[in-house]
């Protein structure tokens, strides 16, 4: 037995709602918060993304507005002095939720950047030769540096 695919409309988005989501990504860096705040499904902005360069273009500098928002309120929060009726529990919970932020913003900077990730990098040569010689040259590097480390000189 086979399953109908169900159809997915081809909804395109409007400049009005572009541009509701993407000065909503730029104020918050939230993707579905964005959509909702527009109007439409996270599907329906991420099938325009695939479809239209210039939405993808526009979409990549409101992601990096809003992540620089969030580092800029993050370090903001993070430099308050805290006054003297500030528990220790709490200070250690407010360092502890800044520093996994933080870590949280550093492990998504290269996607907002721009820089290649595993769906953007340019894919490995398919042609068998091509592979092999690669894998040859990898192996001889690495035959060479066991044969280093292993010399007491």
């Amino acid at each position: 037995m086979t399953k109908d695919k169900i159809s997915v409309p081809d909804i395109r988005l409007n400049a009005r709602t572009r541009r509701l989501f993407l000065n909503h990504l730029a104020e918050t860096a939230n993707v579905a918060a964005s959509a909702r705040a527009a109007g439409i499904a996270s599907s329906g902005v991420y099938a325009e993304r695939r479809r239209s360069a210039g939405f993808r273009d526009d979409w990549a500098r409101a992601l990096g507005e809003g992540y620089a928002r969030l580092e800029t309120d993050l370090l903001a929060e993070a430099l308050l002095a805290a006054n003297g009726k500030t528990a220790d529990t709490t200070l250690k919970a407010r360092a502890q939720k800044h520093r996994l932020a933080i870590a949280l913003l550093s492990a998504h900077r290269a996607t907002v950047k721009g820089a290649p990730t595993a769906a953007t990098a340019t894919p490995a040569p398919t042609d068998l030769p091509t592979l092999k010689a690669q894998l040859i040259l990898k192996l001889t590097e690495m035959r060479e540096r066991a044969g280093r480390s292993d010399d007491p000189a």
